[in-house]
């Protein structure tokens, strides 16, 4: 398996950072749960960027 750098962020419409992790030299599967919670209902994106890829996704909390 490849060695990585990524990070992960959640944004919200507005582009403003509510959440950011970086992580280093990590290998394998990567799982985690996001509480959103204490965040209002909204849509947010979920981005996941690594050296040479970039994946989006929509969060929608109702």
């Amino acid at each position: 398996e490849e060695v990585q750098d990524f990070t992960l962020r959640v944004v919200n419409l507005l582009g403003e950072e509510i959440i950011k992790e970086d992580m280093q030299q990590f290998v394998g599967e990567y799982v985690k749960t996001i509480n959103l919670n204490q965040y209002k209902k909204s849509i947010y994106l979920l981005e996941i960027q690594t050296q040479d890829r970039k994946i989006n996704k929509k969060l929608m909390l109702f």
